[in-house]
C-alpha cells in the first residue's frame, strides 16, 4: 500500500471510528472541497446514509445552508444535530433554488433535483441508491443563462492527506464517525442485510476476533 493512502490515527480517535471514515468520508470531503460553499444552498440527497451524513456535517462546517433529503421521515433522525438547516422527505417543501446538489439517489429524483438548480449550479453524482434510470426530457439539460453542470466524484486515490484531515476533525470533536452498527465479523451477513434494508443510519463496523 502506498504511503499516500494511509494516515496516522490520533490517540483520541477510536480505531473503530477511524475505520468508518475512508471511502464515504473521503468522497464527501472531496466533493465539497472542490467548490466554494460558504453561504451557498447545498442539497444532500440520501442524507441518512454514510456519505450523506458526512456530507451534511462537512457542508455545515463549511458555512453552507444545508438541506438534507431522506427517503422517509423515519430516516431523518440526527440530521439536524449534524447541521442540517432543513430536513425533507424526497424533495418535498424545497421552494427555492439550490447552488449545489450532492446526489446519492439517482433515478427520477435526480431528474427532479436538476430542476431545483440555480443558474450556474452543479449536481455531483456520488451514488445511485434508487437503482433506477434517470430519464431527462429533451432539452431539459439546456438551460437559459449561466450553465448548470453535472459531474461524477469517485476518486479515492492518494487519500492519506484527506484521511488525516478527517481524523483531526474527529479528534477535535467537530466530526463524528457516524457508526450506527458494530459487531463481530461473524455477523457480516446480518450487517450487510441491515444496510441493504436501510435500517442503519451511517456506517457499520465489523470487529475482528483476535482468536480467529
Amino acid at each position: 500500500m502506498d504511503t499516500t493512502a494511509v494516515a496516522e490515527v490520533p490517540a483520541r480517535v477510536e480505531l473503530a471510528g477511524a475505520a468508518a471514515l475512508p471511502m464515504a468520508g473521503v468522497t464527501a470531503l472531496r466533493t465539497l472541497r472542490s467548490r466554494p460553499i460558504l453561504g451557498r444552498r447545498v442539497l444532500v440527497t440520501g442524507a441518512a446514509d454514510g456519505v450523506g451524513r458526512y456530507a451534511v456535517r462537512l457542508a455545515a462546517l463549511g458555512g453552507a445552508h444545508v438541506i438534507a433529503s431522506v427517503g422517509s421521515a423515519g430516516r431523518a433522525g440526527g440530521l439536524a444535530a449534524l447541521g442540517a438547516h432543513e430536513v425533507v422527505v424526497g424533495l418535498e417543501g424545497i421552494d427555492r433554488p439550490v447552488d449545489l446538489i450532492l446526489d446519492n439517489v439517482g433515478g427520477p429524483q435526480l431528474v427532479a433535483a436538476w430542476e431545483l438548480l440555480a443558474p450556474g449550479g452543479e449536481v455531483r453524482n456520488i451514488g445511485w441508491a434508487s437503482g433506477e434510470p434517470a430519464v431527462f426530457a429533451p432539452y431539459s439539460l439546456l438551460p437559459i443563462g449561466p450553465p448548470k453542470t453535472m459531474s461524477t466524484y469517485g476518486d479515492v486515490r492518494d487519500v492519506g492527506p484527506d484521511l488525516a484531515t478527517r481524523l483531526d476533525l474527529v479528534a477535535e470533536g467537530r466530526l463524528s464517525p457516524e457508526v450506527d452498527w458494530r459487531g463481530s465479523w461473524r455477523r457480516v451477513t446480518e450487517a450487510a442485510q441491515a444496510l441493504l434494508d436501510r435500517r442503519i443510519a451511517g456506517k457499520a463496523v465489523l470487529d475482528l476476533d483476535p482468536t480467529g
